[in-house]
């Protein structure tokens, strides 16, 4: 059902057609007076009335509109607006352009209103003065923007960074020139935008309402904890921002406590950092020079730190993710944990006693390392600093032998049979390694392969050391115990082989 109209205008013509109709009508007794030929008495009468009565119903249709913020123009736009208490600008504003961004080109047309509010540190609070749009495909759209309050020095390049309402979509915006000081007046729309957003400000006691509270200071990540710990009557803000200096920090609590809800304890402060230590093993395609291993190292030291540096308060790290990054590099085939060591281990200050890890409570089964609704996760290379290993595609596993025979027993041409079967027992190791599975050998499978090549009776003990090239691990095989572990990447070197034969008393 349609809305009844508020109020109903009428034109001349209307006006003169109803008069007509009801003089020729003779309703209530009257005489019928039906002669409406243009310049008849009647219809003369008729039209000078009409006029005077559309004449008026004009009036009260601008009374009527003039009393609206959205219809209002010119003077009585100002008068309207002066119920908020805010008056036109008459020039002396900051002004220049904004740009509106994001890193991949949008898959839809992302829309700007006018009067969208644009903060940075320590410069004045603007606003768009027009409606924009970023286009489908697009990555930026300039928008020109006015200083909120008169007055101030010029804003250099780039000071504007966040919006204190974010927009989806809009990934980033800056300045692209410096705002000076105009002269222009502002416009209508502008006002009215102003009187709006002066609206929505007044509805204090919300979580919208903190937010932009804090943004307008130019904080560029905030986020509202209701409840925190399952604490009722109590709201945190979080100040993402990983610089805050103790003054802005002070300004946006007094900003904060403007708009704070009546009855509600509200706390505010920067996030927790989560310090994350990277420990990894990277083998390369080949053999590199010590130049050329430092030059890989800097390059994750910069793609590590850049990525640690975009991740928002409470924002987990994918072990995954790390992993992906360590193999981006086109030197590096592989990423292995190193040891025992995860590959992310988290650490936090503990009450200026140094830092302390936090694995038990952060880290994962499956090597992810999980923030705390007020915790941000970065990295400290000062105290925490990348621990890569760089190896070649290939690591050596070097095998030493000793033969002990009895007393009396032949050696002759026995050097090259013994080393023969021994090489050929972890030849045939290697290639059943997998991956995810080293192979083993056994005491037994190499007394086996000698036993094959001396006689039984003439062994009195073998002894074999195998030696690990990438972390220098001795696993011992002898009196008929002991494995040794050979992975995909470990290729067996026969280093030594000692030949003993007993004394005969001993």
């Amino acid at each position: 059902m349609a809305l009844e109209r508020v109020f109903l205008k009428k034109g001349f013509a209307e006006v003169v057609d109803a008069l007509l109709a009801d003089i020729g009508s003779g309703m209530g007794g009257r005489l019928a007076l039906t002669d409406a030929n243009e310049g008849s008495v009647v219809r003369t009468l008729a039209e000078a009335f009409a006029r005077e009565l559309a004449v008026a119903y004009e009036q009260l249709d601008a009374v009527y509109r003039n009393a609206y913020l959205d219809s209002a123009a010119g003077p009585a736009l100002d008068n309207v607006v002066a119920l908020l208490g805010i008056e036109r600008q008459r020039g002396g504003h900051l002004e220049g352009l904004a740009l509106f961004g994001r890193g991949q080109p949008a898959p839809e047309d992302i829309h700007i209103p006018l009067g969208t509010l644009v903060a940075g540190r320590d410069v004045p609070l603007f606003a768009t003065t027009a409606s924009a749009v970023l286009g489908k495909g697009e990555r930026q759209v300039a928008v020109g923007v006015r200083a909120v309050e008169a007055g101030g020095a010029a804003v250099k390049t780039g000071a504007l960074a966040t919006l204190p309402r974010p927009i989806a979509g809009i990934d980033s915006v800056t300045n692209p020139g410096d705002l000076v000081l105009r002269q222009r007046e502002e416009t209508d729309e502008e006002l009215r935008a102003r009187a709006r957003r002066l609206v929505q400000s007044s509805n204090t006691g919300t979580v919208a309402a903190l937010e932009e509270a804090a943004r307008s200071l130019g904080i560029g990540e905030v986020q509202v904890v209701e409840n925190p710990a399952g604490r009722p009557g109590e709201v945190e803000v979080i100040l993402g921002d990983r610089d805050i200096p103790a003054d802005l920090l002070e300004q946006v609590r007094n900003r904060l406590e403007d708009v704070r809800p009546a009855g509600i304890v509200l706390r505010c402060g920067p996030a927790t950092p989560v310090f994350v230590q990277i420990t990894a093993t990277l083998i390369l395609n080949a053999d590199l020079s010590e130049r050329e291993e430092a030059d890989i190292r800097k390059h994750f030291g910069s793609v590590l730190a850049d990525y640690f540096g975009k991740l928002k308060v409470g924002e987990a790290v994918r072990d995954a993710k790390i992993r992906s990054l360590l193999l981006g590099h086109d030197a590096v085939v592989g990423c292995e944990r190193s040891g025992q060591r995860p590959l992310l281990e988290p650490f936090v200050w503990n009450n200026g006693a140094g830092l302390e890890s936090v694995a038990f409570r952060s880290l994962l089964g499956n090597g992810d390392v999980l923030a705390g609704p007020g915790e941000r996760i970065g990295l400290y290379p000062e105290a925490l600093p990348l621990r890569l290993s760089l190896e070649p595609p290939r690591l050596n596993l070097w095998v030493d032998s000793t033969l002990t025979l009895v007393a009396g027993s032949a050696t002759a041409g026995l050097q090259a049979r013994v080393t023969s079967a021994i090489k050929d027992v972890f030849d045939k190791a290697s290639r059943r390694a997998q991956p995810d599975a080293p192979a083993e050998v056994r005491f037994a499978e190499l007394r086996e392969a000698v036993a094959a090549v001396v006689p039984l009776t003439a062994i009195a003990r073998l002894r074999v050391t195998a030696t690990h090239e990438q972390d220098g691990l001795a696993e011992e095989l002898d009196d008929n115990a002991g494995i040794a572990h050979l992975s995909t990447r470990e290729q067996p070197m026969q280093r030594s082989l000692t030949l003993r034969v007993e004394n005969g008393d001993g």
